[in-house]
């Protein structure tokens, strides 16, 4: 069975009615204002994800029913919310698993790869530091971990979670860096897009993603993320004449780029430098804005 070019979710216009497939990623249980419990499932495709909610007498039944990460047979209706958002969620009104279907039409994939690539490259050339291109040229001539910061997701659930989803945030946050490079003279442009490139190089190891079930594995749930890039930038600039004050301020960047640890987002030190500074908001953009356009 394959999936109508109108029912693939980034082809959503206006609200109707469908009968269509989806990949279930995920499903919960929520409460209505009235307090009635009512399903909520993220359904998938490859041109992205959209909310299912389904109100039922039987909702703690269906819910038991549902498989994730299977492909669900689903009749409802499309509905844009907010109107005139461009948004859309479905409302269900029955679904039943699928038997049948191209399972390449429910895998997300990063789109136009070969121009991400392009401008990352780029991105590393445009850095005249000696110092620090050397540590950029030296981390990507490594084929292996080349192979993986090119096909990792940049998170499980949230943003940017799919195969090449952390090419794509990186080179996002690349570009609002150079921007606010741009816009204060006073900011070390090397360093700030050296930290752009690098800020999240420890996703490579925190999961799992030979299929399209993303999971955090051993290793990203014992040291997360920011520590395993820190030591893996540590690794690298122990090996290469790299000045001490700028080894520490980069090592800092990645430390520090989920912000304020008051935030009790991750980071082990508060942002210090201007850079630090930039690079948090340059990374809490491309994360909350991508997530909001889902």
């Amino acid at each position: 069975m394959t999936k109508k070019e109108e029912d693939f979710i980034g082809n959503f216009k206006g609200n109707r009615e469908i009968i269509s497939q989806f990949l279930v990623k995920t499903k919960e249980i929520k409460r209505t204002k009235n307090n009635k419990p009512y399903l909520e499932l993220t359904l998938q495709d490859k041109t992205g994800q959209i909310k299912g909610r389904m109100f039922t007498k039987q909702t703690y039944k269906e819910f038991d029913n549902i498989e994730v990460n299977s492909v669900w047979n689903i009749v409802g209706k499309i509905q844009e919310f907010p109107v005139g958002s461009g948004k859309y969620n479905i409302l269900i009104k029955k679904l039943h698993i699928s038997k049948k279907y191209e399972k390449d039409e429910f895998i997300r994939k990063i789109e136009h790869y070969d121009s991400h690539v392009k401008y990352l490259r780029n991105a590393i050339k445009g850095v005249e530091n000696p110092h620090l291109k050397k540590i950029l040229t030296t981390i990507f001539e490594d084929s292996e971990f080349k192979h993986k910061f090119f096909t990792a997701p940049a998170a499980k659930i949230h943003h940017h979670n799919y195969t090449g989803g952390l090419l794509v945030h990186t080179n996002e946050v690349i570009e609002i860096c150079e921007t606010i490079s741009n816009i204060y003279e006073g900011i070390n442009h090397d360093l700030l897009i050296t930290g752009a490139i690098l800020h999240d190089i420890g996703k490579i190891k925190t999961y799992d993603y030979d299929t399209d079930d993303i999971e955090v594995n051993y290793e990203g749930r014992m040291l997360d993320h920011i520590f395993i890039g820190a030591n893996m930038l540590e690794t690298v600039v122990e090996k290469i004449d790299t000045p001490k004050t700028l080894r520490i301020q980069l090592i800092h960047m990645i430390l520090s780029h989920h912000g304020k640890t008051e935030l009790g987002w991750g980071s082990t030190v508060d942002p210090k430098i201007p850079e630090a500074i930039a690079l948090h908001h340059a990374d809490d953009i491309s994360a909350k804005i991508t997530d909001s356009l889902e």
